[in-house]
């Protein structure tokens, strides 16, 4: 009887743990009661901004020398030695290369030979020469006398015409005789002066070739060609150094005709030479060139590189030019804008309600577009959602981008509710994709059911309190 009494009250006890483990599940399982639906499509916003908004046009240019200055040899030759190389700064005067001059000089001895021998027997010419001045003036000087006499005589009756006649003619003898003296004395001179002049120029021209060979700087500069190296044959047909003067380069682009018409000396431009950096610096136009180049019809425009800074020459560089440019300008994310058709719109809110409003656009930039008119810049524009929307629909703004990044980084993670809702009112899910776009539906209010309600029979709230005690 005992061991009966003892099965029954853990029956009993059995019952009792599954009627509160079914009662246990049906609580956990209990449908949760409705939320409170959102009203109004979901929207971003944003304030309008003004800015400096411009076309941007994007050209290929080139780094070159400012100022180039090539240095050619003069000279043919082996180069004996190349101290410079590309990249260098240089003086004016510094070597820059030498070139072997053993050739040129294995002349110079028999030159100076031919000058001194060539002198030797010029002056011994000349010496003949005016040796014989001082008998042809004596003759002179007899025959002078004798024609004197003659013609006094002859004026006293005491000589004869014939006796004057043949002194006038030895007279005129000695003169020529002297002449002839004095012009061989020039003669042997000039031929002196001739034969060693040839000769002397033929030894300055070998002390030319020789100082040619030591090619030094003309100028301070920055080295951006080296041609030649020390071994190599040095020659006229083409420049063996390529120097830049005063170090200074800068970079030469091309543009057509239409663009040249949007830009001037003074406007800025970004560039960049990616052979030292990806990063762009700004630049100015420093000179337009006022005629087109025959060969491409394109204009040259001159940007000066900044100084510190070593870029190759021949580098190629890109440069950006900004054109049309607008100052405080309107302007609006390009996605914000809506067309229809020929016509672009965009959407406002105000007192949550989306207005629809017609603008006119002007120059477009890197994700943003101006507008010309229909906006005054004070309104708060639509900048996700506006897809969906119509003018005059209720709208629910879930994010404005407005809000600086470091406040709504202090915000709480869950977005308060708009300023028109109750306090009370749960926080807005985020903007659902269009395909989720919530019913416009009023919400309704969670109703409270009373304990024992015949149609929760079997649920918790149908069993008395203290039934799972």
């Amino acid at each position: 009887m005992k061991k009966k009494q003892i099965a029954a009250a853990a029956l009993s006890g059995l019952m009792l743990l599954t009627g509160c483990s079914n009662l246990t599940q049906k609580k956990d399982t209990e449908p949760p009661a409705q939320e409170e639906v959102q009203l109004g499509t979901p929207v971003e916003i944003q304030g309008i901004t003004r800015t400096t908004l411009s076309n941007e046009s994007m050209v290929s240019g080139q780094v070159v020398a400012d100022a180039g200055v090539s240095i050619v040899p003069t000279i043919s030759g082996t180069i004996l030695q190349v101290p410079v190389k590309v990249g260098d700064t240089v003086k004016k005067g510094q070597l820059l290369f030498r070139i072997d001059t053993s050739q040129i000089t294995s002349s110079y001895g028999a030159l100076k030979q031919s000058y001194d021998a060539t002198q030797r027997m010029t002056n011994e010419a000349i010496q003949n020469a005016q040796a014989a001045l001082p008998l042809a003036q004596s003759a002179l000087t007899t025959a002078q006398g004798n024609y004197d006499n003659s013609l006094a005589l002859y004026n006293v009756g005491a000589a004869s015409q014939v006796e004057v006649d043949q002194a006038r003619m030895q007279l005129d003898q000695a003169r020529n005789q002297l002449k002839q003296a004095q012009s061989a004395v020039t003669q042997a001179r000039a031929t002196q002066q001739a034969q060693l002049a040839q000769i002397e120029a033929s030894l300055s021209q070998m002390h030319a070739q020789v100082a040619a060979a030591t090619v030094t700087a003309p100028c301070d500069g920055l080295i951006v060609g080296v041609n030649v190296t020390a071994g190599g044959i040095a020659s006229p047909s083409g420049p063996a150094i390529v120097l830049a003067e005063g170090g200074r380069t800068r970079v030469s682009v091309q543009v057509s005709e239409q663009l040249l018409s949007q830009i001037k000396v003074g406007d800025m431009a970004d560039i960049t030479v990616s052979a030292v950096s990806d990063v762009p610096f700004k630049a100015m136009i420093a000179s337009i060139a006022p005629a087109a180049s025959a060969q491409t019809a394109l204009y040259d425009v001159r940007m000066y590189m900044p100084l510190g800074v070593e870029y190759p020459i021949g580098a190629f560089a890109e440069v950006k030019f900004f054109t049309n440019q607008r100052k405080d300008a309107i302007t609006v994310p390009s996605d914000a804008i809506v067309t229809d058709g020929a016509q672009s719109y965009v959407f406002t809110v105000t007192n949550d309600i989306a207005r629809k409003i017609a603008v006119e656009t002007g120059v477009v930039g890197d994700g943003v577009t101006e507008i010309l008119s229909g906006l005054s810049g004070s309104e708060m524009l639509v900048v996700k959602g506006q897809s969906y929307l119509t003018d005059g629909e209720e709208v629910r703004v879930v994010a404005d981008r407005t809000v600086p990044q470091v406040e709504a980084e202090n915000q709480p993670e869950s977005t308060p509710a708009p300023a028109s809702a109750p306090a009370s009112a749960p926080a807005p899910t985020p903007a659902p994709t269009p395909e989720a776009k919530p019913e416009e539906k009023p919400a309704a209010a969670p109703t409270e059911q009373p304990k024992g309600d015949p149609e929760l029979e079997g649920t918790p709230a149908a069993q008395p309190e203290g039934a799972n005690t």
